[in-house]
């Protein structure tokens, strides 16, 4: 019995030194980084070609593009997309208006809470094309139409520049 109280005694005395023995420090850490904001705008093609245009084309008084460009955004805010010509009027045998070149946007991406989607005249300010929510890869489809008219459009080569802005506020 006494060897029995004993080595419970002596179970007990080195739990109590055990825990009364034992020492422990902590200390924290933090993860952290900075994102600032990111945006991409990437064209599928940067000319819209309408190729040569012929009598139907002067008779209808218009040539359409449809789906002539893919536009692709990323951005990891809010964004506005907007498109501007970058003179008043096209290169060519007569200062053809830029307003004679009309855009509409298309898309199915739900990322993107507005776009105009009605033919607009090109204009040198900066037009809002479309808007949306952060994301990768959202796409939006362009379609074009340039008036032709027998009475201003002589024969020659005509161009106009114009440049998209992505911006995410």
């Amino acid at each position: 019995m006494q060897v029995r109280t004993l080595t419970v005694g002596l179970l007990a005395l080195g739990l109590v030194v055990g825990v009364v023995g034992m020492a422990q420090v902590t200390a924290g850490s933090t993860a952290q980084f900075t994102v600032p904001a990111l945006i991409r705008l990437s064209l599928s093609t940067s000319t819209i070609n309408f190729g040569t245009l012929d009598e139907a084309d002067y008779d209808a008084g218009q040539v359409d593009a449809l789906s002539a460009q893919g536009i692709r955004i990323w951005s990891n805010k809010s964004w506005t997309l907007t498109v501007a010509a970058n003179s008043d009027t096209w290169t060519g045998p007569w200062a053809k208006p830029c307003t004679d070149l009309l855009w509409r946007a298309a898309t199915e991406d739900g990322r993107v809470s507005s776009y105009v989607s009605t033919f607009t005249p090109l204009a040198t300010g900066a037009t809002q094309v479309a808007a949306g929510t952060r994301g990768g890869y959202i796409e939006l489809s362009m379609d074009f139409r340039v008036l032709v008219s027998w009475e201003n459009d002589p024969a020659g080569d005509y161009s106009l520049g114009f440049t998209y802005t992505l911006t995410a506020p």
